[in-house]
């Protein structure tokens, strides 16, 4: 993470679904950017008809692991969704 606080990859662009996703959710929006910094699994999503290629960042926050879905090959990371793994 740099000085600014932004991860390496540059600050993500979270889409609106995201945002009332994560208010819905109660995920602060601070954990989005840890989580792409600080990830212990990074995976392909299952492909769904009509999205394209998405890639899932799981890391822990506050301690508990968050799952960050982020269209694959976007930089800076373009955000489709997040959610508390086992609150799918």
């Amino acid at each position: 993470m740099t000085e600014s606080g932004e991860s390496p990859v540059g600050r993500p662009v979270i889409r609106p679904y995201a945002w009332k996703r994560m208010a819905e959710r109660n995920i602060p929006e601070e954990a989005v950017p840890w989580v792409l910094t600080h990830y212990h699994t990074r995976r392909p999503a299952p492909p769904r008809r009509n999205a394209g290629p998405t890639e899932i960042f799981i890391g822990e926050y506050l301690g508990r692991n968050l799952k960050v879905y982020v269209a694959r090959g976007s930089s800076p990371p373009f955000v489709k969704t997040v959610v508390w793994e086992g609150d799918e």
